[in-house]
């Protein structure tokens, strides 16, 4: 009987929990669930404002929130508000300039991801890149938004007009940077023509002083070639008169014997001349005989 008075007391005590409890449970879970995401929220906000952008300031879409300010601003009188041309015309910037940073995202898109992959650039970086392209989205959808408040269907035009913009002010900035490169290179040339006719005061230095060092040098070298010379030609001088006396004595022999030829051949010929002479002589005697007798003989016949 004890046993059972007391489950019926413990069974009392489990009935007389209030409803309200699971409700006030499942208010503190909430409200836990709810502070932990809102500071989650506000951490993940202050991070993303500490990232660095890419790209600097956007001062067309400042220049454009300002005229739109100053236009939908009651206080301004309407003679200072701007017109819906200056309004447009400053949206046409900021997308241009949009387009241009979107542009450039897209090209540089692959490179940020491969760096990442190999591990080349760190989760910083490549977070600003992303927060950057997405920054960009936003920026473009504001614009279409902004555009359809001006004219439904603008945005078909406006964004072609925007592009070629983009690309108007690209070759007119290449074609600036190369007026500054062609300026920046005369100059450098100009610098290097000049320091090349003009030697620098430390190089004279310099040459000053490895003059000495170098004139030591010459001379040095200049005495080692000469005794070089010397003893090649004593060794050279040496060899010759070695082979010069090796063949003296044939030499010698051989003039001798052409001197006793030239001599014989000189008397061969003085023979012959005599010879000749002798002959001519006799022949001339002979002549003069004849000549002599015709003559006696005709001196007598005219005595006769």
């Amino acid at each position: 009987m004890a046993e059972e008075s007391g489950s019926e007391k413990i069974a009392e005590e489990h009935i007389k929990i209030s409803i309200y409890t699971p409700l006030i449970y499942v208010a503190i879970l909430l409200g836990i669930f709810i502070t932990f995401s809102i500071i989650y929220r506000r951490n993940r906000l202050k991070k993303l404002a500490s990232i660095e952008p890419i790209f600097p300031e956007n001062q067309t879409a400042k220049i454009y929130d300002s005229l739109k300010q100053s236009a939908s601003d009651p206080n301004v009188p309407k003679d200072q508000k701007p017109h819906d041309k200056v309004l447009k015309a400053a949206l046409l910037r900021r997308a241009a300039e949009a387009i241009r940073r979107s542009m450039k995202l897209k090209e540089n898109e692959p490179v940020f991801n491969k760096l990442y992959e190999e591990g080349l650039i760190g989760d910083d970086i490549y977070k600003q890149f992303e927060v950057q392209a997405k920054f960009q989205e936003l920026e473009l959808k504001e614009i279409v938004a902004e555009c359809e408040t001006y004219k439904k269907g603008w945005v078909q035009t406006f964004f072609p007009v925007a592009q070629e913009i983009c690309f108007n002010e690209a070759l007119r900035r290449r074609l600036n940077s190369m007026d500054e490169r062609s300026k920046e290179y005369a100059h450098l040339w100009d610098y290097y023509v000049e320091r090349s006719e003009k030697p620098a005061p430390a190089a004279d230095k310099t040459a000053k002083k490895i003059k000495p060092a170098v004139k030591a040098e010459t001379k040095a070298e200049t005495k080692a070639e000469t005794k070089a010379e010397a003893k090649a030609e004593t060794k050279a001088d040496a060899k010759a008169e070695t082979k010069a006396e090796n063949k003296e004595e044939p030499i010698a022999e051989t003039k001798e014997e052409v001197k006793e030829a030239a001599e014989e051949e000189d008397d061969e010929e003085g023979e012959t001349e005599d010879a000749e002479e002798e002959d001519n002589e006799s022949e001339s005697t002979n002549a003069n005989k004849t000549t002599k007798s015709k003559k006696k003989k005709g001196g007598k016949s005219k005595k006769k």
